[in-house]
């Protein structure tokens, strides 16, 4: 969650614009520049929702690239697998 974050605080202070742009956020959350606008995801300011939305397409992504392997999605999420179980479940994945 610490990792996401920061990742969520680098943006903003990168950003150029009032608003996070694809281009300022890292390549391995899979938005390209020129796709949909990162407010386009959000709703509100809440930093937690926000935080709940990119970890639960991260969840997906990583779920999607493994075949549904939840050991190796753990792995790639850099989380527990107990925690993974977790997180499925709270996102009703």
């Amino acid at each position: 969650m610490r990792e996401l974050e920061n990742i969520i605080e680098r943006a903003v202070i990168f950003s150029e614009k009032k608003i996070i742009l694809p281009e300022n956020l890292p390549r391995e959350f899979g938005i390209k520049a020129g796709a949909a606008r990162i407010d386009d995801f959000f709703k509100g300011f809440s930093i937690k929702k926000a935080q709940k939305i990119m970890e639960k397409r991260l969840i997906l992504r990583a779920l999607e690239s493994t075949g549904g392997n939840r050991t190796k999605s753990a792995k790639l999420l850099e989380i527990s697998h107990p925690s993974l179980l977790s997180k499925i479940k709270t996102y009703k994945i």
